[in-house]
């Protein structure tokens, strides 16, 4: 499994490696995570993670086009800012990084969309 944030690029051979690094990477205040198998442009499944001081969002972009981002259930039709103010995401997009780590462990597992969040097709 590879895993990028900012220009760090980290290679995790076990499921127990991605497990020791996620946490220390979502514990940052700003960081945008993307996961996959191998590291490459048109590697999928994928995973990608925006996080800030107190929440996360979690997108899984799959082999067929299409692309999932996490919900959290609120009618909510505000924005919060990721990376610096870089990215604007829906409000109803933003979970807890608890969420966000049991989802990218259920990846790291078997490159599946996890169960443990609740997901919005976008496209």
């Amino acid at each position: 499994m590879t895993v990028n944030c900012g220009h760090d690029s980290y290679q995790c051979n076990s499921v127990e490696e991605f497990e020791d690094l996620l946490p220390e990477l979502l514990s940052k205040d700003s960081a945008e995570i993307w996961i996959s198998s191998n590291g490459g442009q048109d590697d999928y499944p994928c995973l990608v993670i925006l996080v800030n001081e107190n929440s996360a969002t979690i997108s899984h972009f799959g082999e067929d086009g299409s692309c999932y981002s996490s919900c959290n259930g609120s009618t909510d039709d505000g924005f919060i800012t990721f990376c610096d103010e870089q990215y604007e995401i829906h409000s109803y997009q933003v979970i807890s990084k608890e969420e966000v780590l049991a989802a990218a462990l259920d990846f790291c597992r078997d490159k599946s969309r996890s169960n443990a969040v609740r997901w919005d097709q976008l496209y």
